[in-house]
């Protein structure tokens, strides 16, 4: 009888052990001594010893946070305003695997590790979210990759989704290819320039921005019509290639990167290297606004046809788009405004006073598909997307979205315009520990 009771003594010993393994998680609510709120619901732990957990996950436990920063740009998804996250298919992205997305994450966590940790990522009244925030929330959706392929369901129970007030429009950009030779010669006439030397950045009468100085004076950088129409930077051995059609290098410009193909097949790639810093309008609208086009013939096609026939104006019309990008010629992929390699169907341009570089977003989209050269009908994509990008049309609720290297995904990239849902997702520990 007495070894029996010993037994069972036993037995509720280490059932304790494993209990206080499964629920404990030191500093949840900033402090392990702090105490939640007066009123506070208490929170919900689920770990791997939950019956609510996925067989065979070996996460650590997760907490519903107490509270849910809310602002004028975003709202908590939750049980009581009826909201719920969108279903995401990365096969809709072209992914085969969830992991797919480990090499983009982790560019993005290097560029949110380098910033300041401790200072805000995004701040708005109501809702202030760090850079050790956006690290962690990273960090938490790298170690759910090995399980979303089995239980996608992790996403929703460790991330809190933020919801965008006002949906943004959702346009979409590439890396074109555009015939070109690393010197000039018959056919490659037109300059592609690299960064000049006099190309300054910094603050000038309380506004940062780019500039130059001239016998002391600090003016503006050139604009367009004095690279293109006065020439003002030849002799100064900045071009590093030739281009066959400026109006090529005026969309390029556009981009922010693109791919030569050079006379002998290879090609090269040049990436952004600088702006000039004047204001930037599209070429279709300023030949629709002179009656030249028409409202539904603005594309690159219709404008290069418009120029074929009038080569007389062409410097004269690109140049009333002021705005000037200058390149460097490299063997690397093409590069977001984080300094690392953009990512097809992943990576997005974004206003970063709205979604904070690097962060990590749910999306869901109506685009195009392409077929035989050309855009016909549309396909959702439901996917994640990263904010690894920035452009100077991107203000406010915008996004680019980057759909990949080459002309054959042109269609597709030039006839994006639609409205997008958006949800910025921040790991529930980040919201509680900080």
């Amino acid at each position: 009888m007495r070894a029996g009771w010993l037994q069972v003594g036993l037995l509720a010993a280490v059932c304790l052990v494993m209990l206080a393994a499964c629920v404990k998680e030191p500093g949840v609510f900033r402090g392990e001594a702090e105490t939640p709120p007066e009123g506070a619901q208490t929170d919900r732990v689920v770990g791997v010893c939950s019956p609510d957990a996925p067989k065979g996950a070996t996460l650590p436990p997760v907490r519903e946070p107490a509270v849910l920063p809310v602002c004028d740009l975003f709202f908590p998804l939750s049980g009581t305003n009826g909201g719920k996250p969108i279903d995401i298919d990365i096969k809709s992205q072209g992914l085969t695997s969830w992991t797919a997305l480990a090499s983009p994450v982790q560019r993005s966590l290097e560029y949110a590790l380098n910033m300041p940790q401790d200072r805000p990522a995004l701040a708005r009244p109501g809702m202030s979210l760090t850079w050790a925030q956006v690290v962690r929330s990273l960090e938490e959706f790298l170690d759910l990759l090995p399980h979303l392929d089995e239980h996608p369901e992790l996403l929703s129970n460790r991330f809190v989704w933020y919801g965008m007030h006002k949906k943004p429009l959702m346009t979409g950009y590439y890396t074109p290819e555009i015939e070109a030779s690393l010197t000039r010669q018959p056919g490659y006439e037109y300059p592609i320039y690299g960064v000049p030397s006099d190309l300054r950045y910094g603050t000038v009468r309380g506004r940062r921005g780019f500039y130059r100085v001239e016998k002391g004076r600090v003016l503006p950088y050139y604009e367009r019509a004095d690279m293109d129409v006065r020439r003002v930077l030849d002799g100064r051995g900045l071009e590093i290639a030739w281009a066959r059609n400026p109006v090529d290098v005026f969309y390029m410009q556009v981009e922010g990167a693109g791919r030569l193909r050079l006379p002998d097949g290879t090609s090269r790639n040049v990436l952004y290297g600088a702006k000039n810093g004047r204001p930037f309008r599209s070429l279709g609208l300023i030949l629709h606004a002179k009656g030249l086009l028409p409202r539904g013939k603005l594309s690159k096609e219709h404008v290069k046809g418009y120029f074929a026939k009038h080569p007389e104006k062409m410097f004269q019309l690109m140049a009333e788009n002021r705005s000037y990008v200058f390149f460097r010629l490299e063997d690397t992929p093409p590069e977001g405004t984080i300094g690392k390699p953009l990512t097809p169907m992943v990576s997005l341009a974004t206003d970063r006073k709205l979604l904070p570089l690097g962060s990590l977003l749910a999306f869901r989209a109506e685009i195009p598909q392409a077929q035989n050269g050309r855009a016909v009908g549309k396909r959702t994509v439901a996917g994640i997307g990263l904010a690894q990008d920035t452009g100077s049309a991107i203000r406010g609720p915008r996004l680019d979205y980057y759909i990949g290297e080459g002309n054959e995904v042109e269609p597709v990239a030039s006839s994006i315009m639609t409205e997008a849902t958006v949800y910025l997702l921040i790991s529930k520990e980040a919201l509680i520990n900080g």
